[in-house]
């Protein structure tokens, strides 16, 4: 069964959008920070379509964990969050690139949406 793969060091952000999208049918795994995403992604064995990350965190970042998994799996589909806007992270020189872009805070439906466009491309 396919994957979608969050990950964010928020719990309350993280327990939110693994609710919202396991009430719509995805099968969803967590991580609290890229080195435990990392270790998620392997159990997965392929079955990862979709990393939905924070792009700020300690220790790794989310443009960093998505440049690791894609070389993994290059169809791997990628959505960016943050509390920043992509102006924002331009500015403090991180590039959240080669994803879907959904700024925080957000709706339940607009989350729904975001992924729904991802796996669509």
């Amino acid at each position: 069964m396919q994957s979608v793969l969050v990950v964010d060091d928020d719990a309350a952000v993280r327990r939110l959008v693994v609710s919202v999208l396991g009430r719509r049918g995805f099968r969803v795994v967590e991580a609290e920070d890229g080195v435990a995403a990392l270790a998620q992604a392997a159990e997965q064995r392929g079955d990862l379509v979709l990393l939905l990350t924070d792009v700020i965190m300690p220790g790794m970042s989310g443009d960093a964990l998505a440049e690791t998994l894609r070389e993994r799996n290059p169809d791997l589909r990628v959505v960016f969050m943050s509390g920043y806007t992509e102006e924002e992270l331009e500015a403090r020189g991180i590039a959240a690139v080669g994803g879907a872009y959904l700024t925080k805070p957000f709706t339940p439906d607009v989350l729904s949406m975001v992924v729904a466009g991802a796996l669509a491309e």
